[in-house]
């Protein structure tokens, strides 16, 4: 195949200057929008197709209910979260346009697909989404705050835990301001080597 070299340029543009970002507001994606991101998340390497990947959106005025629901699970659940904490979860939830519960479904003992590979797949799918919704104009936080490690949590939101294997949350809105300088990344050589064969 042909690669057209604009096009790979964009594709590459797109991918080195995404970064995450808490700093997001209204608005945030369209539906049309939004389904194209989760058609890209598709696209994730998926051994034997098992479609591991499932999500979740909640928009407001229901972002502000969940976040009280996770703080009050993480309670229950015996990981308080101080007082402070709890203000600047509600504090930056209340602009976020959108949040997405991430999830994927556990084939437990599949004789191919092991369990790292299962997790590795939804990673990759949750890396094409925030890629994604980047190319859009939109900007995205993956949290595992929020009562992730809780079992209330993802069960409120449709996952029993002993099905589904719960990874956190995409804040997804626009992003305000401008962006924190990105991080310095490091060269390739440095976590790059070629193999060899001993002689």
């Amino acid at each position: 195949m042909l690669v057209n070299q604009t096009n790979a340029q964009i594709v590459l543009s797109t991918i080195t200057t995404r970064r995450s970002t808490k700093s997001i507001a209204a608005p945030g994606p369209s539906a049309d929008q939004l389904d194209l991101a989760f058609k890209a998340a598709s696209h994730a390497p998926d051994h034997a197709a098992l479609r591991v990947w499932r999500f979740v959106t909640i928009s407001p005025p229901h972002v502000e209910v969940f976040a009280e629901l996770a703080i009050a699970a993480n309670l229950r659940a015996g990981q308080p979260v101080t007082d402070e904490k709890a203000a600047s979860i509600r504090k930056w939830l209340k602009n976020v346009p959108l949040l997405i519960g991430l999830a994927y479904q556990m084939h437990h003992d599949h004789p191919k697909v092991n369990a790292l590979e299962q997790s590795l797949s939804m990673g990759a799918a949750v890396m094409n989404l925030q890629n994604s919704l980047h190319a859009m104009g939109f900007g995205s936080f993956w949290s595992t705050g929020l009562g992730t490690y809780t079992d209330e949590v993802p069960e409120a939101l449709g996952f029993d835990t002993l099905d589904y294997q719960f990874v956190g949350f995409l804040a997804v809105g626009t992003v305000q301001g401008e962006l924190a300088p990105a991080l310095k990344r490091p060269q390739p050589s440095e976590f790059v080597h070629a193999w060899v064969p001993n002689a």
